[in-house]
């Protein structure tokens, strides 16, 4: 991974990051207060010779700062602390003592700091003070002579007596800038651990990479609470705005205008393919374009139910022959888009919509609107789907942001070009409509294994040159 894949977790999974910072402070926080205070007394000593001549006192000075090394093991020695326990009356071994006392002793001085840590600032305090006073006795008796002369070191008390007013430990202030750097390496850790496992497409630079795809759009998850059952959008929206963008870079996918016909598919279900087929023909329509909504979906047909249309026959009526196909649309909207439902439900879709009836509709379709815009089913789940895509004059390959993983998406581009299907670009659904302004037309067609069988090539060119001129005086159905 380089600079840009991190800075790319980090802005994809920033909220995992926060997450992972708040819960290390409210950790820290909880340690904070759960945690017993303890309080810290001090107690210094001063460890000199008896040399009152000026060289034996600079000896005798040397002589105490070696001697004070060994003097701060002994201020925890059980023959110190047996006694502070016996004047206390501490309910403790000299073993256990030992562990909350700390002898130091400054480089190049004479001093002995002696801490003693404890719940109890009082008892903190009296402990220190009695450890210093019983070290005192102590180091008069060691180094006293046998002749009874004095000894020619002498540990004065020179510091504490006084009880710490505030609390040692908790350190909030520590633990909570532990909290934060730690909720910090975890956050960015983990952010970067699932960019790096994570093998789902989330914006058109992905798709760009993985796919070698124009990228013709990004359109944002539908607000259904701002579409009225008549077709009209209450108002712009950023899905609109993003369908519309859409339906402008299509006109440059064929060099001619817009493609005849185009089929909506995905690489499997649930990655926004009816709505987006939906949305594209309404846009094509408001701005005064014939167009027709074919349901080739035949196994989840959901149309009739979404644009509130009247049950009936349909798409499976008309190739079984027992419908005539201008009779089975339905106006919905303005008038300019006519929907063609899927009808009732076949034994087997496959081979219903792999018949050259399903060619002769598309192509009837084609001279009488402007577009058709086919819902396709899943490409990798069924295999109509590619069928009926290579009998259209392009392909919008749909990629769910965040939930189509890039071999599924793989997979259906390489369906595509299997039956020469004229894949125009991906879409990106579910995902932001901004970060577009360098987008480029891309070249009129795929290369040549992604091109339609060589009988279509001269229909699809005549379709989309002429929809542009066609006249509004054909039949409508």
């Amino acid at each position: 991974m380089d600079l840009h894949d991190y800075t790319d977790a980090l802005r994809r999974y920033w909220r995992f990051v926060v997450v992972c910072v708040l819960l290390g402070l409210a950790g820290a926080a909880a340690v904070t207060v759960l945690m017993p205070r303890s309080y810290t007394a001090d107690a210094q000593l001063f460890i000199a010779t008896r040399d009152e001549s000026s060289g034996d006192a600079y000896q005798g000075g040397l002589f105490t700062q070696q001697r004070v090394k060994s003097y701060t093991r002994i201020v925890t020695s059980p023959a110190v602390l047996n006694g502070v326990i016996t004047q206390l009356n501490l309910p403790t071994t000299s073993g256990r003592l030992a562990k909350k006392i700390d002898a130091t002793a400054p480089l190049d001085t004479t001093l002995v700091d002696i801490k003693v840590t404890d719940r109890s600032a009082t008892r903190a305090q009296a402990i220190a003070d009695a450890t210093a006073s019983h070290f005192t006795r102590y180091i008069a008796t060691v180094e006293g002579s046998s002749a009874g002369a004095p000894p020619l070191v002498k540990a004065s008390v020179v510091g504490g007596s006084q009880r710490p007013s505030t609390p040692t430990s908790p350190r909030p202030a520590l633990n909570l800038g532990i909290g934060l750097v730690a909720g910090l390496v975890v956050g960015v850790g983990g952010a970067v651990l699932r960019r790096s496992l994570d093998t789902t497409l989330h914006t058109a630079e992905d798709l760009t990479a993985q796919l070698s795809l124009p990228v013709l759009g990004s359109v944002p998850p539908p607000d259904d609470r701002r579409r009225a059952k008549s077709g009209r959008h209450l108002g712009t929206t950023r899905r609109s705005e993003a369908v519309s963008q859409l339906r402008t870079r299509l006109t440059f996918t064929t060099g001619g205008g817009m493609p005849a016909s185009v089929l909506v598919g995905s690489a499997l279900p649930s990655e926004g393919r009816t709505v987006t087929a939906v949305d594209l023909a309404t846009s094509v329509a408001l701005t005064g374009g014939r167009v027709v909504l074919v349901e080739a979906d035949l196994r989840r047909p959901c149309l009739t139910e979404r644009l509130g249309l009247r049950d009936g026959a349909g798409l499976t009526d008309v190739l079984t022959g027992r419908a005539s196909l201008f009779d089975v649309l339905q106006s919905w909207g303005d008038g300019n888009l006519r929907v063609l439902p899927s009808g009732l439900a076949p034994a087997d879709p496959s081979a219903l919509l792999a018949l050259s009836p399903m060619a002769q509709l598309f192509r009837a379709l084609e001279e009488d609107a402007d577009l058709v815009v086919v819902d396709s089913p899943p490409l990798l789940s069924f295999a109509e789907g590619a069928a009926v895509a290579s009998l259209t004059a392009g392909v919008l390959l749909l990629v769910r942001a965040g939930r189509t993983h890039i071999a599924d998406a793989r997979r259906a581009r390489d369906t595509l070009s299997a039956v020469r299907a004229p894949l125009l670009g991906a879409v990106l659904t579910g995902a932001s409509a901004e970060g577009f302004t360098d987008w480029q037309p891309p070249a009129p067609f795929p290369p040549d294994a992604a091109l339609p069988p060589q009988e279509h090539k001269q229909e699809h060119a005549e379709a989309a040159s002429g929809s542009a001129v066609r006249g509004r005086g054909r039949h409508h159905g």
